[in-house]
């Protein structure tokens, strides 16, 4: 089933409520609160009585979930991100995104002159509390999944470098060296966490293992994988993340972009940034659906 949240046809863009999309039409449902509240409550989504329908195409989408509690994501969990073969993983790699950033179908992202990147990517959605959970109870414990934008300015990361005296690992000599800089303020300005357009439950979707991505920038391709290219599967991602920090219903555990269209043969997949212009992204994910966002490009700081 997909679950949104919506407002009907000629109504100001607040207030959303729970909807179900079927086909071009969108059902308000009998059930008294949002989301997240519906996360929460512990029931099944086919227990929803449909009610009233609207056409989709004249209803506001909003984010399926407004406000997530928190928002884990997976980096480099595909050999493309990692940037070649002979690289390997023995755990996930995570960094996290503020729930302030995030923002829904058809709204703008505020891109900075230096530059950004969208990252496709499949988001699972929390539906039960976990903690230190194997993968098998990990995976029971999934609602759903949506597609989720992990914007990215990497000139940020390359800016916030900065030197420091560091063991070797190979030499044990301590150093002076230069460190890449954190990922947080390149993944955490404000309107950098797209995600939508509905959430699609587990029980419709029971296999994501070889879903298509793509990403797409005025028309044109700059992203194109599969979720077969993951290293780590969503139910081992939040069965790792489980282990130190207990998920709760309405969690977020983003499992990591796929490579990039037309990007430097044998260049660094870190680096890659879109033309600074405005435009349209288009995220799709097999199964789920298409997020689409405006991008406005900001000027410099004054």
């Amino acid at each position: 089933m997909k679950l949104c949240t919506f407002v009907p046809p000629g109504r100001k863009r607040t207030g959303g409520r729970l909807g179900v999309v079927v086909g071009d039409r969108v059902f308000e449902v009998a059930f008294r609160g949002g989301m997240e509240e519906f996360i929460s409550s512990g029931k099944r989504a086919n227990s929803l009585r449909k009610g009233r329908s609207y056409p989709l195409a004249k209803a506001i989408l909003l984010v399926p979930l407004a406000r997530p509690g928190k928002i884990v994501a997976a980096i480099v969990n595909t050999q493309a991100m990692l940037g070649g073969d002979d690289v390997r993983l023995d755990r996930p790699r995570l960094d996290m995104k503020a729930p302030s950033a995030v923002i829904g179908p058809g709204e703008v992202i505020r891109a900075p002159a230096s530059g950004f990147r969208p990252e496709v990517e499949l988001a699972v959605v929390v539906g039960r509390r976990i903690s230190r959970a194997a993968p098998p109870r990990a995976k029971e414990a999934i609602f759903g999944y949506t597609v989720l934008n992990d914007v990215t300015s990497p000139p940020d990361s390359r800016e916030d470098a900065y030197e420091a005296y560091r063991r070797d690992a190979q030499t044990g000599q301590v150093t002076r060296r230069i460190m890449r800089g954190p990922l947080f303020r390149s993944k955490n300005h404000d309107t950098f966490c797209p995600m939508g357009p509905w959430i699609v439950t587990a029980d419709e979707l029971r296999d994501v293992s070889r879903l298509l991505m793509t990403s797409k920038f005025d028309g044109r391709v700059v992203q194109r994988g599969s979720t077969s290219d993951y290293l780590f599967r969503p139910e081992v991602i939040a069965s790792y993340v489980s282990g130190f920090l207990t998920l709760e219903p309405g969690d977020i555990v983003s499992c990591g972009s796929v490579g990039w269209v037309g990007g430097e043969e044998g260049g660094d997949p870190a680096e890659f940034i879109l033309p600074s212009k405005n435009g349209t992204l288009e995220l799709e994910i097999e199964g789920i659906g298409v997020l689409k966002n405006i991008v406005k490009t900001e000027g410099p700081r004054g």
